[in-house]
C-alpha cells in the first residue's frame, strides 16, 4: 500500500525526502550527447510553475487537451494539470491524415476542454486544426516561459479527484473518455508493483506515445508512484530504427520496458546482427507484452533471437490490460516468465479449452488476479475454468465509467452475476482461466461465427500473412459482412513492389486456398489495399471494425479485389 492516497502526495513526499533521485530522462537516440535528466524535485518544480500557468486560464475541474511531441513537454503539462486540480485529457498530434484530425476533433468536444495545450514547434498546427475543425475559440497554447513555482497553491484532491480522461483506442468503436481518477492509478500501480516487484530501484524505459494509456500509466504514472526512474524517446524514433530501442535499454541499464506484440516482431524481422554487435541486454528483466493480442510465436522468436545478447529467458511478459481498468488487468509474473499452452483447435472453435500436445500454441496473458472472473456474456453466470466466455473484473483499479456518456457506461461498467455478485466491468473480450492462467481469446464483437464454428479473426489474418512474403510486413483485418447472409472478407495491405511478377489476381488465389484448407471459410472477398489502409489504433491495435465500415462505403485504396457474387451485388452496385 502507498502512504498518500493521491499522485501529487506521493511525488511532493519524494521531494520532500531530498528529490534528487532521477525521475525522467528524455532519449535522442540520433544524438545522445543532448539527453536531458529530470530530479524528483525538479519535476515538481516544472508541474508547479505549469500550475500556476494554467490557474489563470481554467478552473479546477476544466478539461485540458494534451498535445504534445516531446515526452518532457507532455510529463510538464499533464503533471500540472493533476497539480491544478484540472482533468488531463491526452491525444495524439493533429498529422496529416484526415481521420486523425477527425478523432481529435470528437474528443476536443466530446471531453468539452477548455485550453489546448502543445509543444511550441506544433503551436502552427495545432492552431490550424482548430479552426479546421470549428473550434477557433478554443485556446491552443505553448507555454515557454512560467511563473514561478512559489505562486503555486494545492488543491483539493482525493483518491475519487479525476485526474485524467483516456480515449479509448476505438477498436470496435467510437473514441470513449475514460474517467480515470487518482485512486485507479495507485490502485493500479499497487498491481503493477506486486507482479514485477517495482521499487524506487528499478529503471523503466521505452517508445510507447504518452497519449496512449499504456504509454501514460506503464511508463510515467506507475514508475513515478514507485519512486522510480523512467527513460522516454520518441516513439517515431523507434518506427524508423527499432535497433534505437534495444540500445536505449542497453546505455540505462534499464530493467523494464514494454510494448505491442508487434513492436517484438518488428525488432526480429527488421533488426540487423550489424546493428546490435555488442549490445547487452542482461538487466532486461520485464519485456512487458501487451496492448493486442500475443503471439506465440512472437514470444518465442524474440527470445531465441536476442538470448545472444543477453535477454534473461524469463523477461518476455505477456499481460492483458485495458483503459477502463486504467491499464493493467493480469501478467505474467518475473519469476517465471511466459507461459504457453497447446489447444485443440477444434475444441476451440466450440468454446472449449483443452490443452493438446500437437495443438495451437497461445500464450497466456499472466496469473489470474482477485476481481476477475469467466462468464457466459448471455446468462451472466459464472463459467468452470477451461470454458470460454467473456472475461469480467473489478477492483479499485477499475474506472467510474466513460466521460458524459451514462448508456454507454451502463452497457460496460457496473455489471452484475447471475449469483448476485457486483461491480464488475464488462472487457467484451472473450478468454478463459486455466491453471491460474488468464487466456485471451479474441473480442466478442468481432468473433466469426462459421457454421457454428468460433474463429478469431488474428487466427486467420496469421494465415493470411503466411500465404507469400509479398503479404508478410503488411496488416490485414478479416471481418463478416452481411450478404445478406454472412461473408467473411480479407482486407491485406500489399506493396505493389513486393509482388514481383506474381499478379494480384493469383495472390489473392492463394489466400482464399490458405483459407480454405486451413480453417474451411469460403472467402467472400479478398480486398488488398495500399499500405496504412487497415485502420489501427494509436498502439498498433487492429481496427477491424473501422476497416470494414470503410469496405462497405468502398473508401479503401484497393490494390485488387475479389468479391463473390453476393458481396460484389451488396456493397459495389454498378462496380
Amino acid at each position: 500500500m502507498f502512504e498518500h492516497d493521491d499522485l501529487i502526495a506521493l511525488i511532493r513526499a519524494r521531494v520532500e525526502a531530498g528529490g534528487t533521485d532521477v525521475a525522467l530522462i528524455a532519449h535522442n537516440p540520433a544524438d545522445p550527447s543532448t539527453d536531458t535528466t529530470l530530479d524528483y524535485a525538479a519535476l515538481d518544480r516544472e508541474a508547479r510553475r505549469m500550475a500556476v500557468f494554467l490557474g489563470g486560464r481554467a478552473r479546477p475541474g476544466d478539461r485540458v487537451l494534451l498535445v504534445h511531441e516531446t515526452a518532457l513537454g507532455f510529463a510538464r503539462a499533464f503533471l500540472g494539470c493533476l497539480y491544478a486540480g484540472m482533468i488531463a485529457v491526452p491525444a495524439p498530434q493533429p498529422d496529416g491524415f484526415r481521420r486523425q484530425r477527425e478523432r481529435l476533433a470528437s474528443i476536443a468536444r466530446d471531453a468539452r476542454v477548455a485550453v489546448a495545450l502543445c509543444d511550441p514547434s506544433g503551436l502552427d498546427m495545432l492552431q490550424e486544426w482548430a479552426e479546421e475543425a470549428g473550434l477557433g475559440d478554443l485556446a491552443c497554447l505553448a507555454p515557454d516561459d512560467l511563473p514561478a513555482p512559489e505562486d503555486w497553491t494545492r488543491p483539493e484532491t482525493g483518491p475519487r479527484t479525476i485526474a485524467f480522461l483516456q480515449y479509448t483506442s476505438g477498436s470496435t468503436g467510437g473514441p470513449k473518455g475514460v474517467m480515470v481518477d487518482h485512486g485507479n492509478i495507485l490502485a493500479n500501480a499497487e498491481l503493477f508493483g506486486a507482479m514485477t516487484g517495482a521499487s524506487r530501484t528499478m529503471r523503466f524505459g521505452g517508445w510507447l506515445p504518452m497519449y496512449h494509456d499504456f504509454g501514460l500509466i506503464g511508463m510515467l504514472l506507475i514508475p513515478l508512484a514507485h519512486g522510480a526512474s523512467t527513460v522516454l524517446m520518441p516513439p517515431i524514433a523507434f518506427v524508423k530504427r527499432p535497433h534505437s530501442w534495444l540500445h536505449m535499454i542497453d546505455r540505462y541499464r534499464v530493467n523494464l520496458s514494454p510494448a505491442p506484440d508487434f513492436a517484438y516482431d518488428l525488432c526480429v524481422r527488421r533488426i540487423k546482427d550489424d546493428q546490435i554487435e555488442g549490445l547487452d541486454l542482461s538487466r532486461w528483466l520485464y519485456a512487458v507484452n501487451g496492448s493486442e493480442p500475443i503471439k506465440a510465436a512472437t514470444l518465442r522468436a524474440f527470445g531465441e533471437r536476442f538470448a545472444a545478447h543477453g535477454l534473461p529467458p524469463t523477461a518476455m511478459l505477456p499481460g492483458y490490460g485495458m483503459a477502463e481498468a486504467t491499464l493493467v488487468i493480469s501478467g505474467t509474473r518475473w519469476t517465471t516468465g511466459p507461459v504457453v499452452t497447446t489447444v485443440d483447435a477444434e475444441l476451440l472453435e466450440k468454446g472449449e479449452f483443452v490443452p493438446a500436445p500437437d495443438g495451437r500454441p497461445l500464450a497466456s496473458s499472466g496469473v489470474l488476479e482477485p476481481g476477475t472472473i469467466v462468464v457466459d456474456p448471455d446468462t451472466r453466470r459464472r463459467l468452470e475454468d477451461g470454458a470460454i466466455g467473456e472475461i469480467w473484473i473489478k477492483g479499485g483499479h477499475v474506472a467510474r465509467g466513460y466521460w458524459g456518456q451514462e448508456e454507454a457506461t451502463r452497457r460496460v461498467f457496473g455489471w452484475e452475476t447471475a449469483g448476485g455478485d457486483g461491480g464488475y466491468l464488462r472487457s467484451e473480450d472473450l478468454g478463459t482461466i486455466w491453471d491460474g492462467q488468464v487466456y485471451v481469446t479474441g473480442r466478442i464483437k468481432e468473433l466469426l461465427i462459421v457454421r457454428g464454428r468460433n474463429l478469431y479473426p488474428q487466427d486467420l489474418e496469421a494465415e493470411v500473412r503466411a500465404v507469400h512474403p509479398a503479404l508478410s510486413r503488411g496488416v490485414g483485418a478479416v471481418f463478416a459482412v452481411p450478404a445478406p447472409d454472412e461473408e467473411v472478407v480479407v482486407v491485406q495491405e500489399c506493396r505493389a513492389s513486393d509482388l514481383g511478377e506474381l499478379p494480384a489476381e493469383e495472390l489473392t488465389q492463394l489466400i482464399r486456398h490458405a483459407m480454405a484448407r486451413e480453417f474451411g471459410v469460403s472467402l467472400g472477398g479478398v480486398v488488398l489495399v495500399r499500405p496504412s489502409e487497415v485502420q489501427r489504433t494509436t498502439s498498433g491495435k487492429i481496427q477491424r471494425t473501422l476497416t470494414r465500415d470503410l469496405f462497405r462505403a468502398g473508401e479503401l485504396d484497393v490494390v485488387h479485389e475479389d468479391l463473390s457474387p453476393a458481396v460484389r451485388r451488396r456493397y459495389r452496385t454498378g462496380a
